[in-house]
C-alpha cells in the first residue's frame, strides 16, 4: 500500500488531468477531494477517484460512461452535505485544494 505522500503525489497528477480535461467534476471539502473525467476524446472511459483526509487513502479507478453519470449523481447528492463552494471552478480554487495535498506528507 503506497504512503500518503504517494497518494497526494498521485492525487495531485489525477487533479490536474481533470482540470485540463472537459467535461470534469472536482470537488474538496474537509473530508475529501473527489475528481471525474473523461480518460481521452472519445469518452468511453472515465477515470473517478477520490483521496480521503487525514489518512491520505487514495481510491481511483476507470469506469465507462453510464457508472461515470451513476457516480456524478451519487456525488451530486453528497454535495448537499458539504455545500456548492466544495466544488472547484476557478484556477484559485484548483490552487487551494492542490495546496491542500502538502498537509499529507
Amino acid at each position: 500500500m503506497a504512503d500518503k505522500a504517494e497518494n497526494a503525489k498521485a492525487f495531485g497528477l489525477l487533479l490536474a488531468q481533470a482540470w485540463e480535461n472537459t467535461p470534469s467534476f472536482i470537488c474538496s471539502n474537509d473530508d475529501y477531494m473527489y475528481v471525474l473525467y473523461p480518460l481521452d476524446d472519445t469518452m468511453e472511459k472515465w477515470v473517478e477517484a477520490s483521496l480521503t483526509f487525514p489518512d491520505g487513502t487514495l481510491d481511483q479507478q476507470e469506469i465507462p460512461p453510464i457508472k461515470a453519470i451513476a457516480l456524478l449523481v451519487e456525488e451530486l447528492k453528497v454535495l448537499s452535505s458539504y455545500g456548492v463552494e466544495s466544488l472547484v471552478s476557478s484556477k484559485g480554487k484548483l490552487d487551494a485544494a492542490a495546496g491542500r495535498l502538502g498537509t499529507l506528507t
